[in-house]
């Protein structure tokens, strides 16, 4: 398996099971919460999920937004708003200390920093892939030789040009490893991992700006 899919996977692993943690904490303090304030079984277990997993919702629609390139100001004000309510409805559970209010505020906050990383590796990679989706169906492996006339035996030299070389293989490592990270195939194809990223983001821009 490759390197930077096992840091992915490895990373998202240890990120779901903090956010599962911290939402199953912060769960159970709110049906506290919920009882303390009158609402009756079944409906009480209910309740905590119109905050901390109405929070998870409005981060995704944060991270749809981004990818769709649409405005998130309201997304984001929602966001901390629902984590801001959750976190005062925890501390309404704790005593009165300065300790017992940072223990009970960790867990709704831990839920959404965990939940935000997670959901920024994943839109890392993301765009990533649709660079490199934009880059192989925008350009073809095509290589054109650079020929010289004139040379000792009176023979036509072919020259291959080394930029479009340095493309060519490019397009063709990915080809071949879609989700590869620039690291990886700047190793592999004995380059700088900027030249791959410049490329990538070159030929991926191309295929999206009109009249190109």
């Amino acid at each position: 398996m490759k390197a930077s899919r096992t840091i992915l996977y490895a990373t998202s692993g240890f990120l779901v099971v903090i956010w599962l943690s911290s939402f199953t904490i912060s769960y159970v303090s709110l049906v506290d919460v919920a009882t303390a304030g009158g609402i009756t079984y079944p409906w009480v277990w209910l309740w905590p999920l119109l905050l901390d997993a109405f929070m998870t919702i409005a981060s995704l629609d944060v991270i749809r937004r981004e990818l769709n390139n649409e405005p998130t100001t309201i997304a984001w004000v929602v966001v901390i708003g629902v984590t801001l309510v959750s976190t005062g409805f925890n501390i309404t559970r704790a005593d009165p200390s300065v300790l017992s209010w940072a223990a009970h505020a960790l867990a709704p906050v831990v839920c959404f920093l965990s939940f935000e990383i997670e959901m920024g590796v994943l839109r890392t990679h993301f765009r990533h892939r649709d660079n490199v989706s934009e880059m192989l169906e925008a350009d073809e492996p095509v290589v054109k030789p650079v020929v010289r006339n004139g040379n000792e035996s009176g023979i036509s030299e072919t020259k291959p040009d080394n930029r479009l070389n340095v493309r060519n293989k490019i397009v063709n490592y990915y080809q071949e490893h879609p989700d590869a990270g620039y690291a990886e195939a700047a190793k592999e194809l004995g380059v700088s991992r900027q030249v791959v990223r410049n490329y990538v983001m070159k030929l991926s821009l191309s295929h999206n700006t009109p009249g190109e």
